[in-house]
């Protein structure tokens, strides 16, 4: 085989790299960051209201703990937010923004113009690492000079040391905010190194989130029971949908701060089924999505290896099978020439 054959086959297989690896650096942002199924309008949720079941001389207050919108990964706006928070019968709520509290200002100023006597909406972020989520609900009359103070909290490397999350939770508490640990259950398969139930205890937190969309954190329940530490859930809402679970509270007056009172007094219970509530709503569909739907889905494989716990020999596979295809068209390259010829010689 000459030299220019070996040159060529470098070639090929530089080309073939650079376009598998641009694929990986489209697709997996593209997940995250990308166009979502739908389109959402303000209008989508004029014709439907849902409501559960309930005693309603016992709660007055159906609250969601958890909840993103467009100011960090989620794909509603704020108003958006607000909105689907009150067809699926809420009438307070947390946002908790990954890691900011951009859209704070914005939420509370529609809700307290606009729907000032149907919901209400409380200061929240999630304080997302790799090594544990966690949400800070903050009291409605905190500064936003208080708020930078524990967004700066987090840790620049991603991964803090379990001094800084105890800094986290008492930093929060120092200006009269609550700690809550989201979806352990979650967590334990995605996060790296998450505390346990018992270390998060002696930190200090005053919640575990013991159902995070339609997920029941059996284990978490009980341990809430047990050391007197306080039960929410949250619908971890990024997208519209229905849902699983309404966290109830009971209060004297319809305020913000009276919201906040009960929830810090750990006075809250829940409502779950197991089944989602209806939803009857009909959103348009997002050509861009249907575009680029199948770089999604190759994004949303690696999201899985990485989430798995033979991620590392996943991913192996996964390029022993692409650089494998690419041998084995080189090789077909190289003998279908002799084969060809090999035929014609015998024709």
């Amino acid at each position: 085989m000459s030299w220019k054959y070996w040159k060529k086959l470098a070639l090929r297989f530089f080309i073939f790299t650079i376009i598998i690896w641009g694929l990986i650096g489209i697709s997996v942002p593209l997940l995250f960051s990308g166009p979502h199924k739908y389109s959402y309008t303000d209008s989508d949720w004029d014709d439907f209201s849902f409501k559960p079941s309930y005693n309603e001389s016992r709660w007055n207050i159906l609250l969601d703990g958890h909840s993103h919108t467009k100011y960090s990964d989620g794909h509603l706006t704020p108003r958006q937010n607000i909105l689907w928070h009150i067809s699926l019968g809420f009438n307070a709520m947390v946002l908790t923004d990954h890691n900011t509290f951009d859209g704070i200002n914005e939420i509370r100023q529609i809700a307290r113009e606009e729907y000032n006597n149907t919901i209400k909406v409380l200061i929240g972020m999630e304080w997302t690492t790799d090594k544990c989520h966690l949400n800070v609900i903050l009291p409605p009359d905190t500064t936003e000079e208080e708020w930078e103070t524990v967004l700066t909290s987090k840790s620049s490397t991603y991964t803090p040391s379990d001094s800084e999350i105890q800094n986290l939770i008492s930093l929060t508490h120092s200006i009269g905010g609550l700690v809550v640990v989201n979806h352990y259950l979650w967590s334990e398969s995605f996060c790296r190194d998450q505390p346990t139930r018992q270390q998060f205890y002696d930190w200090g937190v005053d919640y575990i989130e013991v159902i995070n969309g339609n997920e029941f954190d059996n284990e978490s329940y009980y341990f809430c029971l047990d050391n007197n530490v306080g039960i929410i859930t949250g619908s971890d809402m990024h997208h519209a949908e229905p849902v699983y679970a309404w966290t109830t509270l009971n209060v004297s007056e319809f305020s913000e701060q009276a919201i906040f009172n009960e929830i810090k007094a750990k006075k809250t219970d829940f409502i779950f089924t197991g089944i989602a509530s209806p939803y009857d709503v009909n959103h348009k569909i997002n050509q861009a999505y249907i575009v680029g739907y199948p770089l999604i889905k190759f994004g949303e494989m690696f999201k899985e290896m990485y989430s798995s716990e033979v991620y590392g020999a996943q991913l192996t596979i996964f390029f022993v099978y692409i650089y494998g295809a690419f041998i084995l068209v080189e090789v077909l390259r190289f003998f279908s020439p002799k084969i060809k010829m090999k035929i014609q010689r015998n024709n």
